[in-house]
């Protein structure tokens, strides 16, 4: 099993930075979808598409991600824009930016338990039949879900969960926003919820489960 190394740079501070603005400023604000938006192009480090996004949008929402990434992590934004200076609305992106189809980032999320056949009793893994539902996320994805079942959103670095706690999380937000059961992020828990319970049943060796 491989645990995808957590970025302790500027660039994950940067991600927060604007992920948090969003949601302060919440869904009904008409640049929502652009701060969130451009939290995820940046932690995959998809410079060209953030660029054309930045570039695309409204010039109050433009120059505040822009400065949010000159502030917090520097070097992407010398990658972005090389050394201009002066407004940032009137900056136009560097011509040779790519998007990082290289970098190994996402996550699913999988059952584990012990090896019981690894002498020092340390080693994960997972049952060979197991076959998962749930879709493949950005690691800024898997995050922002463990944040918002009151989980550790630090996945990277942290062993897996257990199976127990995470249902009692999931079942916990459930119980709280039945009024907003309609909602996008309520399906996501629920089928989350579903999801480990199934492990539960199918897979009766399974501990703890993580997005991996």
């Amino acid at each position: 099993m491989r645990f995808h190394e957590f970025k302790a740079d500027g660039s994950t501070l940067a991600v927060r930075t604007i992920n948090r603005y969003a949601d302060e400023i919440g869904k009904d604000s008409m640049d929502y979808d652009m701060f969130k938006k451009s939290a995820e192009l940046l932690d995959k480090e998809m410079l060209k598409s953030l660029a054309q996004h930045i570039e695309n949008s409204d010039t109050a929402p433009r120059e505040y991600v822009m400065k949010v990434i000159a502030k917090r992590d520097p070097d992407t934004f010398k990658k972005m824009y090389g050394d201009q200076d002066g407004y940032f609305s009137l900056m136009k992106p560097m011509k040779n930016l790519t998007d990082d189809e290289t970098v190994e980032e996402g996550a699913q999320f999988t059952g584990y338990y012990k090896d019981p056949k690894d002498p020092s009793g340390n080693r994960w893994t997972y049952p060979d039949s197991m076959d998962t539902k749930t879709p493949y996320r950005s690691n800024f994805a898997a995050r922002e879900f463990l944040s918002r079942i009151g989980m550790d959103p630090d996945f990277e670095e942290n062993p897996p969960i257990p199976l127990k706690d995470f249902i009692d999380a999931t079942q916990k937000y459930m119980m709280n926003n039945v009024a907003d059961k309609d909602s996008d992020q309520y399906d996501e828990v629920e089928m989350y919820h579903q999801e480990a319970r199934r492990f539960m049943t199918q897979h009766k060796e399974i501990t703890h489960v993580q997005f991996a």
